[in-house]
């Protein structure tokens, strides 16, 4: 038989042996795809809690930290999708499930750093959460936030979101790092990192364009 013939006869009687071949290859390459790529856990998680949510800005801070920070994008995660209500703070029309997955993700340690009110630092503390002691951080030109002996925080600005919802003027707004939190010099970088955008020492993006 000539090759065409062959290949004719291959396909007529052993289609379904090479469809099967075939199958299980492509379950074997996205197996290990997925337990290789896709199944990566973040080496850095910053959550803008109560914040007004933009992809766009979250997005940015993304590309730049993990460029500046030498980590892979992929894995860095930066969300502001955590619109919710909690005593003082009363928000309408958001997804009140955030609350539960905000503090699920705390308990499971997979917040690594937190954009937050002042008032909300509190609730945190109140309702049985740490903060780390960032005494000896770098802190750059940022004013810090004391809680008891310790520095929880540093004061990023006021926070305009909280001024529109509640009206309330000089509301602070804090970075802060769960004491939980498993990546620590992740959240070191990112400390300096913002330090180095407020200084304009970071090529691409200014503290304005993160921090409203």
């Amino acid at each position: 038989m000539s090759k065409r013939e062959t290949a004719a006869y291959v396909l007529t009687y052993y289609w379904y042996h090479i469809l099967a071949v075939c199958s299980i290859i492509a379950l074997i390459v996205l197996f290990i795809t997925h337990y290789t790529i896709g199944n990566q856990k973040p080496v850095f998680t910053c959550v803008l809690a109560n914040q007004e949510m933009d992809s766009g800005r979250d997005g940015l801070i993304r590309d730049t930290f993990s460029e500046y920070a030498g980590l892979p994008a992929r894995r860095v995660v930066i969300d502001s999708d955590y619109n919710f209500s909690y005593e003082g703070m009363e928000l309408s029309g958001v997804n009140e499930s955030s609350y539960e997955k905000f503090f699920f993700q705390w308990r499971n340690k997979e917040l690594d750093a937190l954009i937050l009110s002042e008032s909300f630092y509190q609730y945190c503390r109140e309702m049985g959460g740490s903060f780390c002691d960032l005494s000896d951080m770098d802190k750059g030109d940022f004013e810090i936030y004391k809680d008891g002996d310790m520095v929880g925080a540093v004061i990023l600005g006021e926070d305009s979101f909280a001024e529109r919802v509640t009206g309330k003027k000089g509301e602070k707004l804090l970075l802060a790092f769960p004491d939980e939190g498993k990546h620590e010099e992740s959240r070191e970088m990112f400390l300096k990192y913002l330090c180095d955008v407020k200084a304009g020492k970071v090529e691409g993006v200014q503290f304005s364009d993160l921090i409203r």
